[in-house]
C-alpha cells in the first residue's frame, strides 16, 4: 500500500553502475498513481540522480475518483513536474484519461527514442518553489497511519 519513487530512482541508478555498457543517454521513467509515502524523500533521489547526468520522465496516471483510502491527491501532475522529474529534456505527459493511456505510452517511448522533447515543455527544470509540497506523500501516511 506504500509507494517508493525514491526507491524506484535509486534502484535504477544502481542498475545504470552494474552496465558495463554505457549509453548516449541515461533515462528513467516513472510512472504511477500516487505520490512518494516510502523510503527518502524523492526530490533528493532526483537531485542525486540527475546529478550524475541522468535524465527522469514521468508518466502521472490520473484516471480514477480520488479517494482518501488509497492516499490520492490532486494535481499528481503538478507533483511529477515540480518534485520527480529532472535532466536535460525531462518532461511529463499526464495521463487523465483510460482512453488515450496507450497513446501516451506510445508519445513518451517515441518522444525518448528520438532524444525529443514535447513541444510545449510543461514545466521549466529550474522551477523555483513546487506548486505541490514534495513530501506530501509522507506527511498524508504520517496524517493517517502516524507511522
Amino acid at each position: 500500500s506504500r509507494t517508493s519513487i525514491s526507491g524506484a530512482i535509486h534502484f535504477a541508478m544502481g542498475l545504470f553502475d552494474e552496465d558495463p555498457h554505457r549509453g548516449i543517454r541515461r533515462v528513467i521513467d516513472i510512472s504511477g498513481d500516487g505520490p512518494n509515502n516510502n523510503g527518502s524523500p524523492v526530490t533528493l533521489a532526483r537531485d542525486a540522480a540527475v546529478e550524475k547526468g541522468v535524465t527522469i520522465n514521468g508518466l502521472p496516471i490520473m484516471v480514477k475518483e480520488l479517494s482518501y483510502s488509497t492516499m490520492d491527491i490532486g494535481n499528481l501532475d503538478f507533483y511529477y513536474e515540480d518534485c520527480v522529474i529532472g535532466g536535460p529534456g525531462s518532461f511529463v505527459i499526464a495521463i487523465k484519461d483510460r482512453d488515450k493511456f496507450k497513446e501516451a505510452i506510445r508519445t513518451k517511448l517515441v518522444l525518448e527514442i528520438a532524444g525529443l522533447t514535447p513541444e510545449r515543455l510543461i514545466v521549466p527544470v529550474s522551477a523555483s518553489e513546487p506548486r505541490v509540497n514534495c513530501l506530501v506523500g509522507e506527511r498524508i501516511w504520517q496524517e493517517r497511519w502516524g507511522r
